[in-house]
C-alpha cells in the first residue's frame, strides 16, 4: 500500500505544484496585498511587464528587425518599375484633365512626351530618392520603441494569452514533469520507509 499511496500522493502534489507555478508566472494580474503584512502578491509577468517589453524590444530591434534589413529586402529594379509605371500614370491623367482645350493628336503627343520625360526624370533619380527614403526612414523609426509600446499596449489578459497559445504544449509538459518527478519521490519516500522499518 506504501508503493501505490506515497508515490501517487508525490504525484499529485507535484503536479499541483507545478500548474500553480504557471498560474502564478500570470495571476494575479493586479498586486495584492496580504492583509496586515507587508507582502504583496503579483505574477512575474505583470510585475515586470515593462521590463519584458523593453527587453524584448531591445532583441528584436537589435537580433531580429531593423530598417537596413528592410531596406535591403526591397527589390530595388522592380520598385523603381513600379514608380516609373505610376508616374506615367498620374503625367497621363493630368495631361488628360488639363490640356483638354487642345486638338486630340495635339494633346496625346504633349501628352507622351510629357509622361515619358518625367517618367525618365523620376527613374534616374529614384535611386537617389529610395536612399533619402531609408535614410529618413533610419532616423524617425525605432524599433525598440515600436515593439516596446505594442506589448505595453496589450492587456494583461491578452498576454497571458499570447504566452500560453504560444507555449502551450511546453507548460503542459513542465506540469506533467512535476508529477513525474513528484512520483518519482514518492516512490523512493516508500523505499525508504519500507527498508527503515
Amino acid at each position: 500500500m506504501i508503493f501505490v499511496l506515497l508515490p501517487l500522493t508525490g504525484a499529485v502534489i507535484g503536479w499541483i505544484t507545478n500548474v500553480l507555478a504557471i498560474r502564478l508566472l500570470f495571476r494575479p494580474l493586479e498586486p495584492v496585498r496580504l492583509g496586515p503584512f507587508p507582502i504583496v502578491l503579483q505574477g512575474l509577468i505583470p510585475k515586470r511587464r515593462g521590463q519584458i517589453a523593453e527587453n524584448v524590444g531591445e532583441v528584436v530591434a537589435a537580433q531580429l528587425f531593423s530598417v537596413d534589413e528592410l531596406a535591403g529586402r526591397v527589390d530595388m529594379p522592380q520598385m523603381q518599375l513600379e514608380v516609373e509605371r505610376l508616374v506615367k500614370e498620374a503625367v497621363q491623367d493630368w495631361c488628360g484633365e488639363r490640356m483638354g482645350m487642345f486638338p486630340g493628336p495635339l494633346r496625346q503627343y504633349c501628352s507622351n512626351v510629357l509622361r515619358d520625360l518625367v517618367a525618365e526624370e523620376v527613374a534616374r533619380q529614384f535611386p537617389r530618392m529610395a536612399g533619402m527614403f531609408f535614410s529618413r526612414m533610419r532616423e524617425q523609426v525605432n524599433v525598440r520603441t515600436i515593439v516596446e509600446d505594442k506589448i505595453n499596449a496589450l492587456s494583461l489578459a491578452e498576454v497571458e494569452q499570447m504566452v500560453i497559445t504560444v507555449a502551450r504544449r511546453e507548460l503542459k509538459q513542465i506540469e506533467w514533469l512535476g508529477a513525474l518527478l513528484g512520483f518519482i519521490i514518492g516512490l523512493l519516500q516508500a523505499l525508504l520507509v519500507f527498508w527503515l522499518v
